[in-house]
């Protein structure tokens, strides 16, 4: 079975790399919409034709990345509504750049991981927001693929969502639609219940995965190999569950096509 691989693109505009991806044999950016030179107001047409043009020159699928700062369960219902006609024009953008898919982060709230009717209540609020927003997906035809997070600690007053299984769980069984999607990350499962877990709980979702390491503690994104993830036991569910989707690089210690390399080790 042939894998996809890529990196996510936040150093340098992506201009730069597409003649770096086709001599190293990756095949996929992702365009992190969180640095100045990749804004979503920087994508004028004329950028956007010229990415196009690239893309296919080069033979390159590009996907979206939205900031992570982003919070679309903000309980503040203008902020909220900033969010959402943010995700609705990174979705005309994925749309006109024919990007494959957009993966984002979930958002937060105010409170202890222990408020549990704090959390409830935030995914309630994001679940008003991703209809609206998949909404916009379906009419477009692009994929929404939420990602998993780390926890952050006990005494912040910060608390992510999407940093245990149990909230996508409750999200996919609200809003049934073919294009809400997941990204795994690797990084942030192995801090939380774990990488192959959350292959197994939504082998039918993942369409993205992020790969890099870290000691199960912080995120680190290490190289491959010298955290604690299990990678042979991840390989061996990935083959399970007949995964199609790209592997995008966030090792910074080492060059996409080194960190490839080093994932593709636990394969043979």
């Amino acid at each position: 079975m042939e894998y996809i691989f890529g990196f996510n693109v936040f150093v340098k505009p992506i201009e730069e790399f597409f003649e770096y991806v086709s001599r190293t044999g990756l095949e996929h950016m992702e365009i992190d919409l969180i640095a100045e030179h990749s804004y979503l107001e920087t994508f004028t047409q004329e950028r956007i034709t010229n990415l196009k043009n690239l893309a296919d020159e080069f033979q390159i699928n590009l996907s979206l990345h939205t900031p992570y700062s982003i919070n679309p369960s903000d309980r503040i219902e203008k902020i909220r509504n900033a969010n959402i006609t943010y995700l609705k024009g990174c979705v005309s953008l994925a749309e006109q750049l024919n990007a494959t898919h957009i993966t984002t982060h979930i958002g937060y709230y105010i409170g202890l991981q222990s408020s549990t009717e704090r959390r409830l209540e935030a995914l309630e609020r994001l679940v008003l927001t991703l209809q609206e927003v998949i909404q916009r997906c379906e009419e477009n035809n692009i994929k929404l693929a939420l990602e998993n997070v780390n926890v952050l600690s006990e005494f912040s007053v910060l608390s992510l969502l999407g940093d245990n299984i149990n909230d996508f769980a409750f999200l996919y069984s609200k809003i049934n639609s073919p294009l809400l999607k997941m990204c795994l990350d690797t990084g942030h499962a192995n801090i939380t219940e774990g990488v192959v877990v959350y292959i197994e709980n939504f082998k039918d979702k993942i369409i993205n995965m992020h790969f890099h390491d870290n000691m199960g503690e912080h995120d680190q994104h290490l190289n491959v190999g010298d955290g604690t993830t299990p990678w042979k036991e991840v390989w061996s569910a990935i083959k399970r569950i007949q995964y199609k989707g790209p592997f995008l690089s966030e090792c910074f210690h080492s060059e996409p096509h080194e960190a490839k390399e080093a994932l593709l080790k636990y394969l043979e």
